[in-house]
């Protein structure tokens, strides 16, 4: 049960990648109300930590412009392919966190 907290979390952005919404509006979600919680030195297995890292950093890049936040202003600007990169590496990462999960 070690990286439970983890695997909530992106539980939860599956979920909000497989909602309703415009595919922009769905990524976002998942990462403001879900990943962006996530702490990868507690919640996230060694080997997955850096992946997160770099999928975090590839959301949050672009400067905030207003009252919108570094994701917004950086999702909202991601090519198509890019946006269905960054929801690759989720659903990667996912199922290596499931894998960690105890069975039963």
């Amino acid at each position: 049960m070690q990286y439970r907290y983890g695997w909530e979390k992106f539980h939860t952005a599956i979920h909000s990648l497989a909602g309703f919404g415009a595919q922009q509006e769905r990524l976002l979600n998942a990462y403001i109300f879900s990943l962006s919680h996530i702490n990868p030195d507690v919640d996230l297995p060694e080997y997955l930590r850096e992946e997160f890292t770099e999928l975090s950093t590839s959301l949050t890049r672009k400067p905030a412009q207003g009252d919108e936040g570094t994701a917004y202003a950086t999702i909202y600007a991601m090519r198509e392919d890019e946006i269905h990169q960054a929801i690759d590496s989720i659903i990667s990462i996912y199922d290596s966190v499931c894998r960690e999960m105890p069975k039963g």
